[in-house]
């Protein structure tokens, strides 16, 4: 005799069936959650420069080699979600809605957890009226059908709860979504903007914002070192030209400026770059470039082996530069380096107030001028945000009402017996038998009075549950 064989499948079923798998969308999302992550720690869409100036080599060699660097705005990354969403849908209509929604049909009741007999002095109709006069007073949705000579009696209590699963994956899908507009059209960059001057927003033309001035307010704190000083406000008086239309705006930190065409400008750094008037032998000498400088930034001094460091400023203008404990200047001055052959000529940086003239040797003299202060403007444009944080609402809102709340399914058969008839109920739960085996009891023990039931049944009515 020949075994049975097993009929083959197809491989849209077996594909079907690997989707549909639990395990498989929760591998998908851990890895798309360690991207994620990863493109949150590491800044996104910078030049190749700013991860050597950033990390170790090594690390950013592996950032720009593993394209770690544009992570977040990746094929293989949206790839993740588009096939976390299509895994989630199958599981969804393949699993989690035939088991969150039984269908009423006739069922062997006791094969359930929760499942008890009732004998009832009344007929087999009486009692289902009863029955579901009782269930419906308890909260219960019922309906009754007649199934192969008995009365059968389906209820249902806290069945939106049953959708919770559905709502946290339409909110997770909400979510993809805003992900992926924001991917598709959204940008975010930086603008460094000086005093008078206009940036444009290199992303959207006919974006541009103009610095009318920026103000800086400091608060001295004392610590055990001495008193230094911190930045307590600071803010850019802008003008914005969009589509030709101009519009005057504060930009201050944790209050950034919204475009009408959802760009948003936040306030994000600030510094005061130096300017120097330079001479040698009583003639001026021209500074190649804008003729400021920004720390770190140095001077060549042509015919010479001299440089000149610029450090950064110190004074009313930015204290917060001043080491604690150390007096504040009552004018600015700048903190610079003199270097001859690569060594210092001092000991320790000069500092040269906003008017002096030094002698820088081989000649050369420099006369400190008023500093231009600079704003740092960071700009982000994401249409998707609103999706994302309606998204976010679902899905919380989808996991309260799986967590939170107890659907519960009641199936109920009436059937004639010798001295009336005999109720049979079972329950089931989406969160298993333990979780109302009390309610349980308390339900059979409502049905035995509704059926009036004497109170000494000799072994009329029968309970059980686990």
């Amino acid at each position: 005799m020949k075994a049975a064989t097993r009929p083959q499948r197809t491989f849209v079923d077996e594909l079907l069936d690997v989707l549909s798998n639990v395990l498989f969308p929760v591998v998908v999302f851990l890895v798309w959650a360690v991207m994620t992550t990863i493109g949150t720690v590491v800044d996104q869409n910078k030049d190749p420069q700013y991860y050597y100036d950033m990390y170790p080599s090594y690390v950013a060699n592996l950032v720009l080699r593993l394209h770690l660097d544009t992570i977040l705005h990746s094929v293989p990354y949206f790839s993740l979600i588009v096939l976390l969403l299509i895994s989630m849908s199958v599981c969804t209509f393949r699993r989690v809605i035939p088991k969150r929604f039984p269908k009423d049909r006739a069922v062997g009741v006791e094969n359930f957890g929760l499942h008890g007999s009732i004998a009832m002095p009344s007929g087999r109709d009486e009692t289902a009226t009863k029955a579901q006069a009782f269930l419906r007073s308890q909260g219960f949705t019922v309906r009754a059908r007649e199934i192969e000579g008995a009365a059968w009696i389906f209820g249902d209590k806290h069945t939106w709860a049953r959708y919770g699963v559905l709502v946290a994956h339409l909110g997770f899908a909400i979510i993809a979504l805003g992900v992926f507009l924001g991917w598709l059209a959204g940008f975010k960059g930086e603008l460094q903007i000086f005093n008078g001057e206009t940036a444009g927003v290199p992303e959207q033309p006919g974006l541009a914002v103009h610095l009318t001035d920026f103000t800086a307010q400091f608060e001295p704190v004392q610590t055990p070192n001495g008193v230094f000083y911190q930045a307590a406000k600071f803010q850019s008086d802008v003008t914005v030209s969009e589509g030709g239309a101009q519009t005057n705006a504060d930009v201050l930190v944790n209050h950034p400026f919204k475009t009408t065409s959802g760009v948003y400008f936040y306030q994000a750094s600030y510094g005061f770059g130096g300017r120097f008037d330079l001479k040698r032998n009583g003639k001026p000498v021209h500074l190649a470039g804008t003729g400021r400088l920004m720390p770190q930034d140095q001077i060549f001094l042509p015919g010479t082996s001299r440089e000149i460091e610029y450090m950064t400023l110190l004074g009313p203008s930015d204290p917060s530069q001043v080491p604690a404990g150390v007096p504040l200047p009552k004018t600015d001055e700048y903190a610079l380096w003199v270097v001859h052959d690569n060594v210092p000529t001092t000991d320790r940086p000069l500092l040269v107030p906003v008017g002096k003239t030094i002698d820088v040797g081989d000649g050369y003299t420099l006369t400190a001028l008023r500093p231009v202060p600079w704003s740092g403007l960071t700009y982000r444009r994401d249409p998707g945000e609103s999706f994302v944080g309606l998204g976010a609402i679902v899905l919380v809102a989808g996991f309260v009402m799986a967590l939170f709340f107890v659907p519960i399914k009641v199936y109920g058969r009436a059937r004639a017996a010798a001295h009336g008839a005999v109720f049979d109920i079972a329950a089931t739960t989406t969160k298993g038998n333990t979780i109302y085996e009390r309610e349980f009891a308390q339900l059979l023990d409502g049905l035995r009075r509704a059926g009036e039931v004497p109170d000494d049944p000799r072994g009329q009515t029968e309970k059980a549950y686990a």
